[in-house]
């Protein structure tokens, strides 16, 4: 899922800034636990639901490949907001449980009413994920918003550019990484090198460059796919 390269991303973007280190020399192990305290076993057991109805998303156990592996640390990104991405990573397709299992599960190519469910679950997770926990906004609208693309194309809302926060757009990158890398019913994973040469064509226009640098330079350094990223430090 996105999540697992998004904080990874996040870091890099700021390694030229002094270092920070997160409250209380936090590892990666702690955070991911803390993120998953922080969602309530309610929210665990959707993830855990959404995992057997879709094996692309919905692993909690994603989430220790989202923070540094050694101590977390960050300038610019506070620890609350590392958090927040880490959970909102986890926790952005949650309103696929909504999808019937025939679109989601479908070999071939959709129909247009069906891509049109499709298009509603980031609002249906945003509605959920409301109704479920007291999250902060943060959480919500990377939940409701990993869809939106720079140029007004992507859905639900048709944000443009000046509208879309860089969490976001981090999410939004590594969501479209992670899916191109992973295998999927209607089609074989592509290779890293694949999906970074179509993030790049779409970069400036649907993805944000320094975003799509970034992603670039944390899968080079694993020399991995992000299912295997190894957190940056």
């Amino acid at each position: 899922m996105g999540s697992s390269a998004a904080l990874p991303v996040a870091l890099d973007l700021r390694r030229a800034a002094p270092s920070r280190t997160l409250t209380g020399d936090l590892r990666a192990v702690e955070l991911v636990t803390g993120c998953e305290a922080f969602m309530g076993s309610h929210l665990r057991g959707l993830l855990a639901r959404l995992g057997e109805k879709d094996s692309s998303t919905g692993d909690t156990r994603d989430a220790s490949r989202c923070v540094p592996s050694r101590s977390a640390r960050s300038s610019g990104f506070a620890p609350a907001r590392l958090r927040a991405l880490a959970v909102g990573g986890l926790l952005h397709d949650v309103g696929k449980l909504s999808v019937p299992d025939a679109i989601l599960k479908k070999p071939g190519k959709l129909e247009d009413d069906e891509f049109a469910v499709i298009r509603r679950h980031p609002e249906l997770g945003h509605e959920l994920v409301g109704r479920v926990a007291a999250y902060p906004d943060a959480v919500r609208t990377l939940v409701r918003d990993h869809h939106e693309r720079l140029d007004g194309s992507g859905y639900p809302r048709g944000l443009e550019r000046d509208e879309i926060g860089l969490d976001t757009r981090i999410l939004a990158v590594c969501d479209v990484f992670d899916a191109l890398v992973s295998e999927r019913i209607y089609r074989d994973a592509w290779t890293v090198d694949r999906a970074l040469a179509l993030l790049r064509t779409e970069s400036g226009s649907s993805f944000d460059p320094d975003c799509v640098e970034a992603l670039a330079r944390v899968a080079a350094r694993s020399g991995e796919a992000p299912g295997e990223l190894p957190a940056a430090a």
